[in-house]
């Protein structure tokens, strides 16, 4: 059984894609530091500003007002599932 705590064991393709990505990282950043700081920056602002409490906030209060309409239907089928059974003999 392959241990879950060393991905690169499980999956080889998964270290050498993160390895690329990194030296494509460090390279942006070599070659054009103030345009990779400004997008960090910039991502930094829209992430304080976004209203992220009020959007999962929104997202949880959806999935539970789903939730009890989604309960239902599945107990309905499950009842029709009970008395389409055929009768043991």
């Amino acid at each position: 059984m392959q241990d879950p705590d060393r991905p690169a064991e499980c999956c080889p393709d998964l270290k050498a894609k993160f390895e690329d990505w990194k030296a494509c990282a460090e390279r942006s950043v070599r070659e054009d530091p103030f345009k990779v700081a400004g997008a960090a920056f910039v991502t930094g602002i829209f992430l304080t500003v976004l209203p992220i409490g009020a959007i999962l906030g929104g997202l949880v209060r959806l999935a539970l007002a789903l939730l009890r309409p989604a309960l239902l239907v599945l107990g309905i089928v499950k009842v029709v599932e009970e008395f389409n059974k055929p009768a043991k003999s």
